[in-house]
């Protein structure tokens, strides 16, 4: 709302208003008072409580809201806020409202709204005031007015093209389901201490308040609009659309980076982020080195010589010296120097653990490549004595390769940072993967190729093509039938045991699908792997006319394909049938992940065991979805790593809101684990209603009425014990209503199945990776606590260690730190540093802590669950000593794998000891390690989860477990 205090003498074309009054004409923002939007804890109500509370001394405000209830017919087609909303209509023009506040009774007569050209006119009567606030509805800046006030009513009038209700009783805001406009006027009492002046420093204030609370409200709506938009362009999960509806074409949405030329990646909003905003990046970086060098211009000669000179003086990032390399990269080309070079650039750029060799095999090229490439001393340059074709180029290279691992990349390319090692790293993650290959973009950042599908008659698709490439179904590693040749790895002693690409084929193209083909045939997989990325200007050197030249082979090797492959193809759909499916189509069964937000495994033991999670549920053979329950933003921290993995993951703008997504997904899924007791209740109606089918396992993560028990015992607090026996019977119903309940911790177990006899529940636990140690006893010296600091048990626990234990031990310690780990360290806990108590922080690698420390202390007294800290620690061979909360439903022994102390006296005894006997250390140390590669290991928990999938569906179809024999 644009607020103006007025003269007497009114702008140009508006009607005579009365000195006093104030007006206001808002634009269209329905988002503050849509209640599909509005929360009412959100920053909406706190900042207009901080911005009332701040002006000066009025007192308690009351805001008013004009309410409208009917709406006349838009003038374009309306767009709901939300699905089950009133419709919002088109958007008003600014001066389609009209509001004063008047000190004198105005005129009733309608016949005035009429003459000021407006078809409705609202009176209303507000109480003596002294102090106006208007609330802005859109506009850059908002202000502080005062108006001084007659004794009697202030009178509100609202002229509009819209038709308003009676307001209520008194000065209430209020919340409409979905008003087209609307203003909020906030009336305050005088105080008798008020000033006649308002503070210039308040208005300042009032602004940047005002202006934080409109970037709120737009995007609140924006979410809204996005949430109607997407649930409409679905139909129904009912189970009887064909397969082809989820490729119905999708709405497109903006790519900040990539259509602003001058945007910059500091100045993206969180909502503005992409998946693959790096591809713009090194796209701009190929353009500038194009232009740099006059390469592609038409009106000068291009400087090979110069680029050829810059880049034999670049000092390479990645590593060349190293004989023999990890990775051979060999480079055909067939002319296009310009694009070689630029390939070349990208490639002595690239940040990578694993050195390299970079092979250019020159397939007797007419332009000038021989003559300045054999320049670049970055380079094995190789030239065959005659034009052999593609086919022939790319086996000569892979014969000169030294590396473990080959690397197939066109010459018209340009690698985006990080290509290479998710390329290697994924032979880690999909250990039966025989080739794996990256995400295709064009220079525009669009997509190329997504992995490619294999039709039933030979012929191939690019899947995704043109679309927008941040889609999440673009963005997950996934098993194709093949990938482009144009960035593919592949072991080097496997390529020559196929004898690489097949010349049955020369002079190009199928061979990549035909080595694909001849890959799975042996019982190996092909992987698409999108976090490797490539910029390809396709078809720079064989062109894109199928009809003329080496592009020509396409139709011909097509047939070829086909004739070789055609009883393999049989299970594959006819052209153009339900891509959805057939991009994976070894997938035959889904399981679905739910949670509050992206795991953040750096931050909090929580999301360590959340990744595991979705790790071994796709180790079993499922296709892993993961959707969070509140926060769809787009997290570049976390999201793109479980891609890596070959995670499914949603995020805005192009899903948003759990029903809209398991309205539109629901039928897919044969398993359902949730976390957490309060997201369950959020999302068990939507899973009962949508995904019906789907066994749902609820995850307590630990019993919250537990921790909540022990809290209330620690503190002698009634309202808390009153707050987790409430608590206990919400997780009570849902351990009933799911199909299966997990818990890691065997207290809890037992408890459960105890109180919910009917509850199938399954001991899952915790996993780590063990990763060990080889630094002994004698090189480590400090004491640690380590933990994620908005976790208040956490921080309970490192107040209560160096107020009543640290004391005791300090002096017998010889000179140890305690050092206080992890994210999110309270102003209270930062408050605790000193000489011998550093606060770190959040730990990039936990190795850099672990082989420093000598015991780990875990003095937790409140909380409940199985601790993620104990079995890191154990993980990397540190001894723990703990209270009995801290090793909880473990089944580990004191004495034999940890130490025990429940009161400040014992805990610190038993730290000295520890801290100074090495034998003692040296025991604790092995049976912690060996406990956590027998009990705590991935394979454990995917057993587990195994069995809680049996057992829930079981349930669900409502048949009696079988008796295992004993």
């Amino acid at each position: 709302m644009l607020l103006h205090k007025l003269n007497p003498t009114p702008a140009t074309g508006e009607a005579p208003i009365r000195e006093n009054a104030i007006v206001a004409r808002a634009i269209h923002n329905p988002a503050i008072h849509n209640p599909a939007i509005h929360h009412p804890r959100s920053d909406l109500a706190s900042c207009r409580s901080r911005l009332i509370a701040l002006l000066a001394d009025w007192a308690s405000p009351r805001p008013v809201a004009w309410l409208p209830t009917a709406q006349p017919p838009p003038r374009e087609t309306p767009i709901p806020a939300h699905p089950r909303e009133t419709p919002i209509p088109a958007h008003p023009r600014e001066d389609e409202i009209e509001l004063e506040l008047f000190d004198l009774e105005p005129s009733h007569d309608a016949a005035e709204a009429v003459s000021r050209g407006f078809a409705h006119v609202a009176t209303y009567r507000v109480r003596p005031v002294d102090g106006v606030v208007l609330l802005p509805a859109a506009g850059p800046a908002a202000c502080v007015a005062r108006v001084q006030a007659a004794e009697g009513s202030f009178i509100l009038r609202i002229c509009s093209h819209w038709p308003a209700p009676p307001l209520p009783q008194g000065l209430l805001e209020q919340y409409a389901a979905a008003p087209p406009f609307a203003a909020a006027v906030a009336a305050v009492r005088s105080s008798p201490k008020t000033s006649t002046t308002t503070d210039t420093r308040l208005v300042a204030l009032a602004e940047r308040l005002m202006a934080m609370e409109e970037k709120l409200n737009a995007a609140h709506f924006q979410a809204a609009q996005l949430q109607h938009r997407l649930a409409q362009s679905w139909p129904a999960s009912d189970g009887k659309r064909g397969d082809g509806a989820f490729d119905v074409p999708r709405e497109r949405h903006e790519w900040r980076l990539a259509e602003q030329k001058d945007a910059a990646p500091e100045s993206l909003g969180l909502y503005d982020r992409r998946v693959d905003d790096a591809v713009i990046l090194e796209a701009r970086n190929g353009e500038a080195f194009l232009t740099q060098w006059n390469l592609l211009a038409d009106d000068a000669p291009p400087d090979f010589g110069g680029a050829t000179r810059y880049l034999a003086g670049l000092r390479p990032v990645p590593r060349l010296d190293h004989d023999p390399p990890e990775v051979s990269i060999v480079i055909p080309i067939f002319g296009e120097l310009a694009y070689t070079l630029s390939c070349v650039h990208s490639l002595l750029r690239q940040q990578t653990r694993h050195s390299l060799e970079i092979i250019v095999v020159d397939d007797a090229s007419t332009d000038q490549s021989a003559r300045f490439l054999s320049q670049i001393r970055h380079l094995r340059y190789h030239r065959q004595q005659r034009n052999g074709g593609f086919i022939a180029a790319a086996n000569q290279g892979a014969a000169l390769a030294r590396g473990e691992y080959l690397v197939m990349l066109n010459n018209d390319t340009r690698v985006v940072a990080g290509w290479l090692d998710a390329l290697i790293d994924g032979f880690a993650l999909f250990p039966t993967a025989g080739l794996i290959g990256s995400k295709l973009h064009y220079d525009d950042g669009s997509l190329q190729e997504a992995g490619g599908i294999v039709w039933r008659d030979g012929s191939c698709w690019n899947y995704g093509r043109r679309d927008d490439p941040n889609r999440p179904q673009y963005s997950y590693a996934r098993r194709v039938d093949y990938v482009s040749g144009c960035s593919i790895a592949i072991r080097t002693s496997l390529w020559r045991e196929l004898h690489g690409f097949d010349p049955h084929y020369a002079p190009a193209y199928c061979e990549d699908v035909d080595l694909c083909l001849r890959l799975v045939e042996r019982g190996y997989e092909v992987w698409y792997q999108p976090r490797s990325r490539v910029v390809h200007y396709e078809g720079k050197t064989s062109g894109t006319d199928t009809g003329s030249g080496v592009k020509a082979y396409q139709l011909v090797n097509t047939k070829k394909l086909y004739l070789r492959w055609r009883d393999r193809l049989l299970d594959h759909r006819t052209n153009g049938t339900a891509p959805f499916f057939e991009r994976e189509r070894k997938v035959n069964r889904r399981l679905l992940v739910v949670d509050a937000v992206a795991p953040t495994p750096k931050q909090d033991a929580g999301s360590v065991q959340t990744m595991l999670a979705l790790k071994v549920a796709h180790d079993l053979g499922y296709k892993v979805h993961f959707v969070p329950e509140d926060n769809w933003l787009f997290e570049p921290d976390s999201i793109p790593d479980l891609q890596a993995m070959g995670i499914d993951c949603a995020y805005a703008p192009y899903e948003l809101g759990f029903d809209n997504y398991l309205r539109r997904y629901g039928a897919l899924f044969d398993v359902i684990l949730v976390f957490r007791v309060t997201i369950l209740e959020r999302t068990i109606e939507a899973i009962e209603k949508y995904a019906p089918q789907a066994t749902l396992l609820y995850h307590v993560a630990d019993l919250f009425h537990l921790r909540l028990a022990r809290q209330a015992e620690l503190e002698d607090d009634p309202a808390l014990r009153e707050l987790a026996e409430k608590t206990k019977q919400r997780e009570l119903e849902l351990a009933r209503r799911a199909h299966g309940t997990i818990t890691h911790s065997l207290y809890e177990a037992q408890l459960l199945e105890t109180l919910v006899p009917e509850a199938q529940v399954t001991v899952w636990p915790l996993m780590f990776d063990f990763f060990g140690t080889e630094v002994g006893f004698a090189p480590r010296r400090d004491i640690c606590f380590l933990g994620g600091y908005r976790h208040p048990p956490n921080v309970d626990a490192v107040q209560y260690f160096v107020s009543q234990i640290w004391p005791l031990v300090a002096d017998a310690l010889d000179g140890a730190r305690f050092i206080i780990a992890g994210a999110n360290p309270t102003p209270d806990l930062l408050a605790l540093a000193g000489p011998r108590v550093i606060v770190t922080g959040m730990i990039d690698d936990l190795r850099d802590l672990f082989d420093t420390v000598r015991v780990v202390a875990i003095p937790l007294r409140v909380g409940a669950g199985v601790k993620g800290k104990l079995a890191s620690a154990l993980s990397y061979g540190v001894p723990v000593v703990s209270t009995a909360i801290g090793f909880e439903g473990t089944g580990l022994e004191p004495e034999e794998q940890v130490l025990l102390g429940d009161t400040p006296e014992a805990f610190a005894a038993q730290l000295i000891r520890l801290y100074h006997d090495q034998d003692l250390w040296h025991r604790l140390s092995a049976a912690g390690q060996a406990v956590m590669r027998d009990r705590f290991s991935p394979s454990a928990g995917a057993a587990a989860l195994a069995t809680a999938i049996d057992r829930g569906t079981y349930r669900r179809v409502g048949v009696e477990l079988p008796v295992q024999a004993p």
